[in-house]
């Protein structure tokens, strides 16, 4: 028998514009089945169990539209170089690290982010990780995945020497004498992380409970999950084992999971539009009914795709990942034509401006209503562009940390001119496109309530373009959940949506915005049963 419970005593936040507010909430099993007046829900639900917010503010849960949750398993049985502030202390760190290696054991190391140190803010090179780890072969990963460094044993590990040719979309650096300096860009890097040894099986489930304990803790009850299904592409050859790693874990995953699925051969996508990765239903747990694809790098990388040079690096503009457009626009109408969303990367200004001409001249040739294809970043935005979006009804995935994070090398990078359409969500907002929030996490921390703070506030980068707080919850519930096709099951607190909530421990419509980062996730609950309550 399905449990009953009638929920009240707080602000009821339900992001449905016919009733944004009710004083009680009645579930039953997996689903809303009432809402309305404590005293209704009483009398129609007479057995059910009481729960009483007690001041406390509920929403419906909140969705994270683009993140890698099989990397983010992977990230946390690795070397994380996420909170390293300095230089210095980086190569103290890798030094302490090799002295626990055995002689010949791999040493990945994660999420380096020179932007956040306080002395040099630059990336090693191969003789610098030699001289740290003459014992090991050792590869450093950028945060944003789009580049990272190798010491010489993992170049010759991953057979790439001067002479090496590197594949369409991606480079292996030299210096001006000709030299490898380890640094391999975009998908490059997967031929490096194919000598990685994967963890055991044991070490790989615990990360897994771990991975999606730390979503839930973020209030996250939806992710629109990235997987790969076989070698190449963005993922390279670790996109061959993320499927079959994900069916092994698909017990302890927490949240629903929409799945973006990347492959270059898109008529494979019928294979996973069934059990267990896709149930089939409307309210299916597991979905797997979108193209994931890319056309450029990232701006950390200087390998998003530009119309003018970088500003601090005037020989770079970087690149499509295609040498041929024809490519990936056939991909596009392969998945379209199969009746697929897709949802392309996109980050610089010229890409995205390629991007959504390939949209246009899709949509134009084979029309479709209610396609929802999302361009997923859309990082440099021009008015142009936006208008296009708008007319071809686009979704913008966006990351709101992006806004933080790349604040730091907006100005030097990109330059004053430029910055000025670096992430424009307001103007995206304003002019009719539908905005949906996620992390890219593990590039980014999954941390909803530091988006909205992002969103709203900026930290001072471009001001112009802070959205409202509601418009900001909007992003990551019920736009979020337009943007997975899911609007009528999830997104907002109504009779016959799934059971998926969020409680906080304030009420984000009436705290000062720039105390929004302050509010604290005290309990998550995915279709009708808690996952995580603050201790």
């Amino acid at each position: 028998m399905n449990e009953k419970k009638i929920i009240y005593g707080g602000p009821i936040l339900t992001l449905n514009e016919d009733q944004p507010s009710v004083e009680a909430v009645a579930i039953e099993g997996e689903k809303i089945v009432a809402v309305g007046t404590l005293k209704d829900l009483k009398h129609q639900l007479y057995d059910a169990e009481l729960i009483n917010l007690e001041g406390k503010t509920i929403l419906p849960g909140f969705h994270d539209c683009h993140c890698h949750p099989i990397a983010y398993v992977f990230f946390l049985v690795n070397l994380n170089l996420r909170s390293i502030k300095s230089y210095k202390e980086f190569k103290e760190k890798l030094k302490l690290t090799a002295k626990e290696k055995k002689p010949g054991e791999y040493i990945f190391g994660l999420s380096y982010d020179e932007l956040n140190f306080e002395d040099e803010k630059i990336l090693p090179d191969k003789w610098i990780l030699d001289e740290i780890c003459p014992n090991n072969p050792v590869f450093i990963l950028r945060f944003d995945g789009h580049i990272g460094i190798g010491n010489s044993q993992a170049l010759e590990l991953a057979g790439i020497d001067a002479n090496s040719i590197p594949p369409e979309g991606c480079e292996y650096r030299k210096n001006n004498k000709g030299e490898l300096t380890g640094e391999i860009t975009e998908k490059a890097v997967s031929i490096i992380l194919s000598q990685y040894a994967l963890p055991n099986p044991e070490q790989i489930r615990e990360a897994a409970m771990q991975a999606f304990n730390n979503l839930a803790k973020k209030g996250i009850t939806t992710v629109h999950g990235i997987i790969h299904l076989g070698a190449g592409g963005e993922a390279g050859d670790l996109g061959a084992i993320e499927i079959p790693i994900m069916k092994s874990i698909q017990d302890v995953i927490l949240q629903n999971w929409y799945s973006l699925v990347g492959t270059k051969t898109p008529k494979k996508l019928k294979k996973v539009k069934k059990p267990p990765l896709d149930g089939g239903k409307n309210d299916s747990k597991f979905k797997a009914r979108a193209l994931k694809l890319y056309i450029d790098g990232s701006l950390g990388a200087c390998t998003a795709w530009m119309h003018e040079p970088f500003s601090d690096h005037p020989d770079k503009t970087g690149f499509s990942v295609y040498d041929d457009l024809e490519e990936l626009y056939e991909q596009m109408k392969i998945a379209h034509n199969l009746g697929f969303q897709i949802g392309v990367h996109a980050i610089g200004d010229k890409g995205n401006r390629i991007l959504v001409d390939l949209y246009k001249r899709l949509l134009t040739e084979y029309p479709r209503e209610d396609h929802r294809h999302r361009v997923e970043h859309a990082s440099l935005l021009t008015s142009d562009v936006i208008k296009d979006m708008k007319e071809l009804r686009l979704i913008a995935s966006i990351q709101p940390p992006f806004i933080t994070t790349d604040a730091k090398l907006a100005d030097y990078r990109l330059g004053p001119e430029r910055s000025k359409y670096t992430y424009p969500f307001k103007s995206l907002v304003d002019s009719g496109v539908i905005c949906a929030s996620g992390s890219d996490c593990p590039v980014e921390d999954p941390d909803v309530i530091w988006g909205l703070h992002a969103l709203v506030n900026r930290n001072g980068f471009i001001p112009e373009e802070c959205l409202n707080i509601k418009a900001a919850l909007k992003s990551y519930t019920i736009n979020a959940a337009y943007a997975a096709f899911e609007e009528n099951i999830k997104g907002s607190i109504e009779i016959g949506k799934l059971a998926d909530f969020v409680i906080l421990d304030k009420n984000p419509l009436e705290v000062p915005k720039e105390n929004i980062k302050d509010i604290q996730v005290f309990e998550t609950i995915i279709r009708g049963k808690s996952v995580y309550k603050k201790d």
